[in-house]
């Protein structure tokens, strides 16, 4: 056994250690065979597991051709052979989709940076008519800021941001500050390089931040979707897999639950957009809180056809009642040096 697998199984029993201490509820469902990994094989799949829900989600990620990168001084920033370039990506809203939700809530707000540039790349669920950016006269020729108008009830919008940090010769700390009527937080650039959080903010709302870096090893990226249940009571997560540079290229799809020996365990499988087999995806999760306060973390394994374990992967989700409800988002690395299962940040 090398030491990549040694570590890596060793990640595992920390966090199933520590999950062990957290508290949590929910009814006990089958759990998969240890080997066999349930109905998960490592076969190809029509392109998103042919599941209209999880197409809808895919579909709702929509490019953005943000205009500012079409400029010289654009240009000439990512010409900048130290910069700094991160992918961002936050949703707000309603995450779990709860449908007894109606009142409507304004997120209409503001993300900026302290130096360097702000450049949108994808607008997530945005609704024509209602949701939109705010594109005013720039003083600078580099957009150190981005306005969004958004109003979410029972769903969520969110964006994908690229920020590009310029060197510096100084010990300035550069700081990402978001602003709307329900938050008002700032993120360091330390913090940029493994951003995962998610805050509640009451009355079943929620927002997600992540960010990573875009300029570093294509081994890892981000992953988002829905942690619900289906018609039988069985917890269930289906979503995109992202890169690192924020662009779509595959989808995964589980289960999770809790075994006859009190285990929380998930398991699953991800595919590119083509729908080849990609890897397993196997852990633990825990949960607090109830009722609309509820959220929780998933660490785990990615491991391969032979089911040999590859990379990490962990998060946070808020818990949904339905097939449609719930929502999750995290981080994936495969190969490398990876983060630790067991970091709660």
């Amino acid at each position: 056994m090398d030491m990549k697998r040694i570590f890596l199984l060793l990640s595992l029993v920390a966090i199933l250690g520590l999950i062990a201490g957290c508290s949590s509820s929910t009814n006990p469902t089958p759990a998969p065979a240890e080997e066999q990994f349930g109905s998960y094989t490592a076969t190809d799949e029509a392109p998103a597991f042919a599941d209209p829900d999880l197409q809808a989600i895919v579909a709702e990620d929509n490019i953005y051709n943000d205009p500012a990168m079409l400029t010289p001084s654009a240009d000439s920033l990512e010409a900048l052979a130290d910069k700094a370039v991160f992918c961002f990506r936050m949703v707000w809203g309603n995450l779990a989709a709860d449908t007894n939700i109606i009142d409507k809530t304004d997120w209409s707000g503001k993300l900026t940076i302290s130096r360097g540039a702000v450049f949108v790349t994808r607008l997530i669920a945005f609704e024509p008519g209602q949701d939109s950016l705010i594109i005013s006269p720039s003083e600078t020729p580099l957009p150190g800021s981005v306005e969004w108008a958004s109003i979410t009830s029972s769903g969520y919008d969110g964006l994908a941001l690229r920020l590009v940090i310029p060197p510096s010769t100084t010990d300035e700390v550069v700081t990402v500050t978001y602003e709307s009527g329900q938050l008002s937080t700032t993120f360091t650039m330390d913090q940029l390089n493994d951003l995962d959080t998610l805050i509640t903010i009451g009355s079943g709302n929620a927002i997600s931040f992540q960010s990573l870096r875009c300029d570093g090893a294509p081994r890892h990226g981000a992953l988002a979707g829905v942690w619900g249940r289906d018609t039988t009571g069985l917890g269930i997560f289906y979503g995109t897999w992202i890169s690192n540079n924020g662009v779509i290229i595959g989808t995964v799809m589980g289960e999770w639950g809790t075994d006859s020996t009190g285990q929380q365990y998930f398991v699953g499988k991800y595919i590119n957009e083509t729908g080849r087999f990609q890897g397993f995806v196997k852990g633990v999760w825990y949960m607090r809180g109830e009722g609309r306060m509820a959220a929780g973390h998933f660490a785990g394994l990615i491991l391969d056809a032979a089911k040999e374990p590859i990379g990490v992967l962990k998060g946070r989700f808020k818990p949904g009642d339905t097939r449609k409800a719930g929502y999750f988002a995290g981080r994936w690395c495969i190969g490398g040096e990876c983060f630790s299962l067991s970091e709660q940040d």
